[in-house]
């Protein structure tokens, strides 16, 4: 069957929807802080046994215990991974970026841009997280 999320995913998933991938197999992304934390998430839910992998970024993955947002799928497999360092930075516009041309008040008043930064940590996050549920 081909789950959808009912819930867009830039909105919380306050879904009180039990029946959400009944009989099906569900995955459920956890990210965390950095890759240490990861590690130690993992531990803690995996009931003993994981995969592990290495791309950019360390993945665990595992097959227990049951997602309590989703009790009645037929199985759950967690993936837990992390960002290491900064995953955007933040930077004023072109016009602002002389340092003769610009009044450095002005600069208290003046947007930011968000840039993912350079890196394959978006990516991995995209990766990580193309086809899961949670």
């Amino acid at each position: 069957s081909n789950l959808q999320p009912s819930i867009p995913p830039n909105q919380p998933q306050t879904t009180n929807d039990l029946n959400y991938g009944r009989g099906d197999k569900i995955v459920v992304l956890h990210i965390a802080e950095k890759p240490s934390i990861a590690q130690a998430i993992a531990k803690g839910l995996c009931n003993g046994s994981s995969d592990y992998r290495s791309k950019s970024l360390p993945v665990h993955e595992f097959t227990s215990p049951p997602f309590p947002k989703a009790p009645n799928a037929s199985k759950c497999k967690h993936k837990v991974t992390s960002v290491a360092g900064h995953v955007f930075s933040v930077d004023f516009p072109s016009q602002y970026q002389s340092w003769d041309a610009v009044d450095p008040a002005e600069l208290f008043h003046a947007p930011v841009v968000k840039k993912p930064c350079k890196g394959s940590v978006v990516k991995h996050l995209q990766d990580e997280a193309r086809g899961v549920n949670f």
